[in-house]
């Protein structure tokens, strides 16, 4: 606003106006802008209420229009500001709304002034429109870069959001077997070794119930940090639901499989789980049941193949818990607790 005004200030010059012209000059391009921000902070409704001061912009605009005596250049530098500002912020709706109070503003300056066209420009006026028709359209587009920095970020964030869990950082479900199902395409076309591994805290409910949720959530975001540390970077660990984790280990055959899953089953059953309170701190201990399946083309498919992990994993629970138990094709293999 303020640039704008040296712009109009060097028209009012060159035509020499009435002393009146000057006050609300300053008064619009000086003191309305900063006026407009403090109602706008203070406003219920900031967006809104920005919505009304650009169109009072436009309306004054068009007053201006009249009172440089339509000089072509300042004239039309201020109104397509004016425009700019409202297309930018409020799209085309705001944009003809804007284009409304423009036309009605120079109503008014004609009512009030008249018609007194002076089409000729100087120099002096020339230089005088460069420093904003130089200084807006940047300012507009150091604007749009930071908003579609902004997006991009927000896009990137609701990207990880929608394939994280919120309690564990792990991989959500969905997230997790989209993967899985990604690697059954690729195996299918370039044959590899590759294995599910399901695994479940045992008596979960137990530690719920007598510690409280709040504990039985600390104990499933210290296990996943547990089993993370533990994996390599290709090893997808997600939480498949509830106290229940899932892993994906690619180009790995049966017996790593079960050595995989039988060195997590001991570094769970031998770490503290620590409930973190201001007042006191309680250590846990935990076990884990796992179950392990191969990738085999008689499985069919991923929820074939996930049956018969979550099969080995029942086998495992069934046989006492922190146990794993490795699904086959022609049956079962048991790994005893250590």
């Amino acid at each position: 606003m303020g640039m704008g005004a040296i712009a109009i200030a060097a028209v009012l010059y060159t035509h020499q106006v009435h002393w009146g012209y000057w006050v609300l000059w300053a008064l619009n391009g000086f003191v309305w802008p900063h006026v407009a921000y403090l109602i706008a902070i203070r406003s219920k409704n900031p967006f809104q209420a920005e919505h009304r001061h650009l169109l009072i912009d436009s309306a004054t605009g068009g007053f201006w229009v009249v009172a440089m005596s339509f000089s072509p250049l300042a004239s039309c530098m201020v109104i397509m500001m004016m425009w700019m500002d409202n297309i930018a912020a409020g799209g085309l709706k705001l944009f003809l709304r804007s284009v409304g109070t423009s036309v009605l503003g120079l109503l008014v300056g004609l009512l009030v002034i008249g018609f007194h066209p002076r089409l000729a420009m100087s120099d002096f006026i020339i230089y005088a429109c460069l420093p904003m028709l130089v200084a807006y359209p940047l300012a507009i587009g150091s604007i749009t870069y930071r908003l579609a920095m902004q997006l991009h970020k927000q896009k990137e964030l609701l990207k990880r959001l929608s394939r994280i869990d919120g309690l564990t950082g792990l991989f959500n479900r969905h997230y997790w077997e989209s993967r899985v199902n990604d690697l059954i395409a690729q195996v299918r076309r370039h044959p590899q070794p590759m294995s599910m591994v399901l695994l479940d805290v045992d008596h979960f409910k137990a530690i719920n119930d007598t510690y409280g949720h709040s504990v039985g959530d600390q104990v499933l975001q210290q296990m996943a940090r547990q089993l993370q540390a533990n994996l390599r970077e290709t090893e997808l660990l997600g939480r498949y639901g509830g106290e229940e984790f899932a892993l994906l280990l690619p180009n790995t055959g049966s017996e790593a499989a079960a050595a995989t899953a039988e060195r997590l089953r001991q570094v769970i059953a031998q770490a503290c789980f620590c409930e973190q309170d201001h007042d006191h701190q309680q250590v846990l201990r935990c076990t884990i049941s796992l179950g392990v399946a191969t990738w085999q083309e008689g499985l069919a498919d991923y929820a074939g193949w996930f049956r018969a992990a979550d099969n080995a994993l029942y086998e495992a629970k069934r046989l006492g818990r922190n146990t794993t138990v490795v699904h086959g094709v022609i049956g079962k293999k048991i790994i005893e607790p250590a």
